[in-house]
């Protein structure tokens, strides 16, 4: 009977194809099928043991064929930098992220930083000008094919470079840093990712040759190192010292310089607030001293001496009184004086004597007695005295007394209230001049806020006008195709902590992220934070880019700082606007 072949089979549909992708049952049926079989022959309980690890091994190489073979459709894995770029198992404290993840991951795909691409013939080599005004040297015949023979023709680079934070986090590239089992985060200097390929395979770069990159970096600073990722450690290794600083010119070194020196000088318009705010402070002790001068000039009353009534059988003098002299005691009229109680020199015998002058001067207590000076011969005694009245003089002189005293009480809350209303004027202007200058400090603030961003818009723009041999310029040497990176290991911050609820549409709903990006204002360094506590430095900016079920969710760096400085926890978060398209895009929505 001859062999049949069926030419006209119904296809095999893509369910009943995925229905049948369980490749550990393919493997249990081999591995039963084939122990059966082994059992039944008669070598098997001589060579039990060799014979079964050969029939596994046998079954995992066939099971593993036939299973790529059938079912897997997937293109072979990608090489880069002549290693395998593997995928591993990510495990992070966040419930949503179990799954495999690749260890380069960009977060949303159509932000990522794309490569441009460059052709070169390579026995000729090429010096190729990036946009950013970065060269990448490339010397004759610096490529070689896998068996590391010379290649001839057209070679395609691909390139790409990430300068900020936003660069990073689109790019996926992990940017921490483990040495002697230390973690620490990379503060950037610039990164570039560069590729070789010749018809969709890739190049290598000849030993004896050398790639030189001559990066158009925008950080100055002279702190970092150079690094290279390794993909299979998936870790990034020290090269050197980044000594690679050319053509710093004195304008760009004094850049950060002259940033801080713009901030120290006031407009022209804060100058000129300046002198209305310090020509206040006298008008404002002008105002003082016309308050007192008119507080001074009001009438002042002086009150009424009540008359003093006689006490019977107490020692009394009648004195004539000079009253221009003393016209207080004018209501004293025909007072006779009475010896204090305070006299302990004074004797009844005092009063029968005829004394040749008797003076009357102010007492110890001014207006209520008087001190009587008696003198006769060589002899002199001195009393305290009060002036008394008695009779109906005392009645008429206590009448007098309450009339006046009347009137004194009405002058007196008179001046009372000319005091108060005064006084209430001067406030009132004080107050104006203090509102006044608090309003010309606050227009001062914001005149030299506009000047320092002009100033600075100035500077960014003769920085960024310059040429290449004007910029910063890190060289980055080149022997094999992968990431490279200028970088500054930093800690991470350790003032404070916070248990962050994240939250969106004003609280009415939570997310759990997946990847969460604490960015750094003050520095080009993004921590990428595993969900869990929060830490921070109380004296830097930060800003937060949170990633959840393939969505991206910013807070900017105001809220974060009101957040964090009131004590609280729950972040509320945006989604990125479905405008933003690529890396500058995020940067611009970052606030960077």
């Amino acid at each position: 009977m001859g062999t049949k072949f069926n030419l006209d089979r119904k296809p095999v549909t893509d369910e009943e194809i995925n229905s049948r992708k369980d490749f550990g049952e393919l493997v249990n049926k081999f591995k039963k099928q084939s122990i059966e079989k082994a059992r039944s022959d008669v070598n098997f309980l001589k060579n039990k043991k060799a014979t079964y690890s050969a029939i596994i091994a046998g079954v995992a190489v066939v099971c593993t064929v036939t299973y790529f073979a059938v079912f897997k459709k997937e293109p072979p894995k990608e090489t880069a930098n002549d290693k395998i770029v593997t995928t591993q198992q990510q495990h992070t404290t966040s419930p949503e992220n179990k799954q495999n993840k690749a260890f380069i991951a960009p977060p949303i795909s159509k932000l990522n930083v794309p490569y441009t691409s460059y052709k070169v013939k390579s026995e000729h080599g090429a010096t190729i000008k990036h946009k950013s005004n970065s060269k990448i040297i490339i010397p004759k015949k610096a490529f070689v094919d896998k068996q590391g023979q010379d290649i001839v023709g057209e070679v395609e680079i691909k390139y790409r470079e990430f300068h900020n934070q936003a660069d990073i986090i689109a790019s996926g590239i992990p940017m921490t840093y483990d040495s002697a089992g230390v973690q620490s985060h990379f503060e950037s200097a610039g990164m570039i990712d560069i590729k070789g390929y010749q018809n969709g395979e890739p190049v290598f770069i000849n030993p004896k040759k050398q790639i030189t990159v001559e990066f158009s970096s925008e950080h100055t600073a002279d702190r970092y190192n150079m690094y290279e990722l390794d993909t299979v450690a998936k870790n990034w290794t020290y090269l050197s010292r980044d000594n690679s600083l050319k053509n710093k010119k004195q304008s760009i070194a004094s850049q950060p310089a002259k940033q801080k020196e713009i901030e120290k000088t006031d407009s022209p318009k804060a100058q000129e607030l300046q002198k209305q705010i310090d020509a206040i402070p006298p008008k404002i002790e002008a105002e003082k001293t016309t308050y007192t001068q008119k507080v001074n000039q009001l009438p002042k009353h002086t009150e009424p001496n009540k008359p003093t009534k006689a006490i019977a059988g107490r020692p009394q003098f009648q004195l004539e009184v000079n009253y221009k002299e003393f016209p207080e005691l004018q209501a004293f009229k025909n007072a006779v004086f009475e010896v204090g109680t305070e006299n302990k020199n004074y004797n009844s015998k005092l009063a029968d004597i005829t004394w040749s002058s008797a003076e009357v001067s102010e007492g110890p207590q001014k207006g209520k007695n008087y001190l009587l000076t008696l003198k006769l011969r060589e002899r002199v005694e001195k009393l305290i005295v009060y002036p008394a009245l008695t009779g109906a003089d005392y009645d008429k002189a206590l009448k007098s007394y309450e009339s006046k005293f009347a009137d004194y009480k009405n002058l007196a809350a008179k001046r009372e209230a000319d005091e108060k209303r005064l006084k209430e004027e001067f406030e009132e202007k004080q107050t104006a001049l203090f509102e006044e200058r608090k309003k010309l400090k606050e227009e001062q603030v914001q005149a030299n806020i506009k000047y320092w961003k002009e100033q600075q818009a100035k500077l960014d723009e003769e920085y960024s006008s310059m040429g290449n041999q004007e910029k910063v310029v890190r060289i980055f040497n080149i022997s094999r195709f992968n990431i490279y990176n200028s970088d500054c290991p930093k800690s991470l911050p350790n003032d404070a902590k916070i248990n962050p609820i994240y939250v969106l549409n004003n609280g009415a709903s939570r997310i759990i992220p997946s990847n969460i990006y604490l960015i750094s204002h003050s520095r080009n360094l993004v921590y990428n934070l595993p969900y869990g506590q929060l830490p921070y430095n109380t004296n830097e900016k930060y800003s937060l880019c949170v990633l959840s079920k393939g969505k991206l969710y910013l807070c900017n760096k105001e809220t974060f700082t009101t957040i964090t400085a009131a004590k609280q926890n729950k972040i509320p978060l945006t989604e990125l606007d479905a405008n933003v398209n690529d890396a500058a895009d995020l940067k611009k929505a970052m606030g960077i």
